[in-house]
């Protein structure tokens, strides 16, 4: 399979959810490389967005972050089919889609370390794109996220994110905004908006606040020392953050990843956006940014059960990090 050949989903009927068949993502982790793709980055596909400086440029002349198609995309733009497999047993699909990736220029530094305004303008560039991605009718969902380090499933060591954008919601995702709307028809209230309330008012599980975001530790993590980032704003979509927004958010996601950089010793770290999905109902939703550190393998009992074991309060791991 070439790297422009579009993947293919399948259906899996027992759980409902679909796979990704990409066999053209083997050949990342199978790349041999003398020297960093992104400190070449002039070699890379064309860039779709360049900053220098805060402000948005024509070229690579000068640059300090940048957007560029991922060379090995999970979806790319092509035709939309759906098709029965198997003696029209089996359903599977391909299907158009973005893929890309947010590159900062300093190998070394991760966003806990870059000038603040550096950070601000990965956040311009993830709302810039997410703001192109909706105009297609054949974008549902759009993912942003960022890993970083061996254990977080990262091919490069130089720091980037990625976008992806899909054409359905997935079932996790689907649940998360059915719970939303179940509890906002009982309720007549957002459920991000009232755990912002509770969690402010006891303060047991906030690391850090500033005008626009709380960052806390959830009432039931998934990942030791994950913490959830969210705008006290109602807002279904990131795209819609305001500049002032957008600068307490460089400021919020900095500040919690120097500080797991700290407790932690410079761990593997995830984070991913909960971006509300285009062309649906989803007034009731509150978007949010998910960071964890990658500590240790998934084991047995976490995949088969699908329930984590935390091994310290939540409380205890808020006090760590508050005080660091």
């Amino acid at each position: 399979m070439k790297n422009n050949e579009q993947s293919e989903l399948r259906h899996d009927l027992l759980s409902g959810n679909w796979v990704v068949i990409c066999p053209q993502r083997a050949n990342v982790k199978n790349l041999k490389q003398k020297e960093c793709p992104f400190c070449n980055i002039e070699k890379q596909e064309k860039p779709t967005l360049i900053y220098f400086n805060g402000k948005e440029v024509d070229n690579f002349d000068k640059w300090t972050t940048a957007v560029i198609p991922n060379k090995y995309p999970i979806f790319s733009l092509g035709k939309i089919t759906e098709e029965k497999a198997e003696n029209d047993f089996y359903l599977k699909t391909k299907t158009a889609g973005f893929h890309e990736l947010v590159v900062t220029k300093d190998h070394e530094k991760t966003l806990a370390h870059l000038p603040l305004k550096k950070v601000k303008e990965v956040i311009d560039c993830y709302q810039k794109r997410l703001l192109e991605y909706k105009k297609h009718n054949f974008v549902k969902c759009a993912f942003i996220f960022h890993n970083h380090g061996p254990l977080s499933g990262a091919s490069q060591s130089h720091p980037h994110s990625q976008i992806i954008t899909m054409p359905f919601v997935d079932n996790e995702f689907r649940l998360i905004l059915d719970n939303a709307k179940e509890y906002y028809s009982r309720k007549g209230e957002c459920l991000q908006c009232k755990t912002i309330e509770l969690e402010k008012k006891n303060k047991k599980r906030i690391v850090f606040e500033n005008d626009s975001f709380v960052v806390y530790v959830p009432f039931a993590p998934r990942f030791m020392f994950e913490t959830i980032i969210t705008p006290k704003r109602h807002e279904p979509y990131f795209d819609q953050i305001t500049e002032k927004e957008k600068q307490d958010l460089a400021e919020a996601l900095q500040t919690i990843l120097f500080k797991l950089d700290k407790v932690l010793k410079k761990p593997s770290f995830n984070f991913h956006f909960f971006n509300a999905p285009y062309g649906e109902d989803v007034s009731c939703f509150h978007y949010s940014i998910a960071v964890f550190p990658r500590l240790k393998a998934i084991a047995g009992f976490e995949l088969s059960a699908r329930m984590e074991i935390i091994t310290m309060t939540p409380e205890d791991q808020a006090e760590i990090l508050r005080n660091k």
